[in-house]
């Protein structure tokens, strides 16, 4: 069949060449190549579709490594920050080391996950399959979990410090409540003086009062009183002894007075060193910023809980109660499980993605181009695979190492052959050396006088064999 000449003949389709980047563009394809755990040397003789697919996988990988790092840099500034008046201060010394060590265990942990996932090359996940995945998909949720919280904080920052005012505002009333149950007793204890005192004053005051009107109808000569015109140096004895009996009452008096006024003083002084501690406490719980736990603490309170308050009666300003007297609560804001779940879904489902996408990716041209180079290496390596049918009929993985079967063949060999040198040199030595005993016998016996006795030594001195 005759080909138009501007159509594309089998020739050209089968000649493919693989594809060029530019300098910059191969660096970036190749390094998302090995993110996705891909070999860029056989993936470069790949369609043009792996190299996307692959790239994708990568940058996703790549994209949660780089929200690691900064989730846990949002955390590490939380946690080893200082405050002062000018505010919030992280210690980068800490933040930075820590946050890229992280990051680079969440890479090399989405990394594996990606890489050890393999499908059955169809875009259906079978159950085995979701078998399979999940152990890994497991390891994905617990890993965007990890890295979604810090950045939760940082997303719903001013909510946040919203509830964490009213926290602080509580935690302050409670320490108040600390305070003033701490100088309760000794409050009791001068209010209990200062009404002992109080009574006695009272008492000294009427005594004086009585002691005061008599002198002033004595001094007016009223109420059947002798009017005394000379005053407290009267020539009457009667009533020198008011003057002096009322100027006594007066000091009494004022003696009680000024024991009251002590007593009232000191615990003026107790007041304001309570009130002065309870500012103090306050302003430190209002100045105190949240930690990471709190934090988190406050978001889980925004996702279970709304705010709710009592309306206040416009006419009679009152609370406004129902039927049975209970104050009215109406609600302010719901919970806000909502967003805030799905913010962590989204870090989930980008942290989950490379496993689920790998068991749905259909088998491309890369996987059999990788499945024939790694058949290709165990066979330079003299290792067989063949599958075969059990008992059961399932099929069972035969592994066979040629390499190592051979090189044991070769020893063994070996040893047999050298073993058979052996036996056959020592024989031909024997031989030999029997053929010179029997020539000269007497160079192999030896006789010696040995001891004072003249007793004779025999000594037969046999050569060993040198193999």
């Amino acid at each position: 069949m005759a080909e138009n000449n501007n159509s594309i003949g089998l020739n050209e389709l089968v000649d493919y060449q693989k594809k060029t980047y530019s300098p910059t563009m191969d660096r970036i394809m190749k390094f998302l190549w090995k993110c996705a755990g891909s070999d860029p040397q056989i993936l470069q003789y790949a369609p043009y579709s792996d190299h996307i697919k692959n790239a994708g996988i990568g940058g996703v990988v790549l994209a949660t490594t780089v929200m690691a790092t900064l989730a846990m840099g949002f955390a590490m500034h939380t946690i080893f920050g200082d405050n002062d008046a000018e505010g919030h201060h992280g210690n980068w010394a800490v933040t930075l080391p820590v946050a890229l060590v992280w990051g680079l265990i969440i890479f090399n942990l989405d990394r594996f996950i990606v890489s050890t996932v393999k499908g059955d090359g169809t875009e259906r996940i079978t159950r085995s399959e979701w078998g399979a995945m999940l152990p890994r998909l497991l390891m994905a949720i617990i890993i965007g979990l990890t890295i979604s919280a810090p950045l939760e904080t940082h997303i719903f920052e001013k909510e946040i410090m919203r509830e964490w005012s009213r926290v602080t505002t509580k935690m302050g009333q409670n320490e108040q409540n600390g305070i003033e149950l701490k100088f309760a007793n000794t409050e009791k204890t001068i209010d209990a003086k200062i009404k002992s005192a109080t009574k006695d004053w009272s008492k000294a005051d009427s005594i004086y009062n009585v002691r005061a009107t008599e002198v002033d109808n004595m001094e007016k000569g009223a109420n059947g009183y002798r009017k005394c015109i000379e005053g407290p140096d009267c020539r009457l004895g009667a009533h020198r002894d008011k003057y002096s009996s009322r100027d006594l009452a007066r000091l009494e008096r004022d003696q009680f007075k000024s024991v009251v006024d002590n007593y009232t003083k000191e615990k003026n002084q107790l007041l304001a060193k309570k009130e002065k501690e309870i500012e103090q406490k306050i302003d430190v719980m209002k100045s105190l910023p949240p930690g990471f736990l709190d934090q988190l603490m406050m978001l889980e309170k925004l996702s279970s809980e709304g705010e709710k308050y009592t309306p206040v009666d416009p006419v009679t300003l009152e609370p406004k109660t129902d039927d049975n007297g209970k104050p009215v609560e109406e609600e302010l804001y719901s919970a806000a499980a909502g967003p805030i779940w799905l913010v962590r879904l989204l870090f989930m489902i980008i942290e989950i993605a490379p496993v689920i996408f790998k068991f749905m990716i259909w088998k491309s041209s890369y996987d059999y181009m990788q499945d024939n180079v790694a058949q290709i290496l165990e066979a330079k390596q003299g290792i067989s695979l063949d599958n075969k049918l059990d008992e059961n009929n399932k099929i069972t993985t035969i592994r066979e190492n040629y390499n190592a079967r051979r090189i044991v063949e070769v020893s063994k060999r070996q040893n047999d052959l050298e073993k058979e040198n052996a036996i056959h040199a020592i024989t031909l030595f024997a031989e030999k050396e029997r053929g010179e005993i029997e020539k000269n016998p007497e160079n192999f016996v030896k006789q010696e006088t040995t001891d004072p006795n003249n007793q004779i030594e025999d000594n037969i001195n046999p050569q060993p064999p040198v193999v």
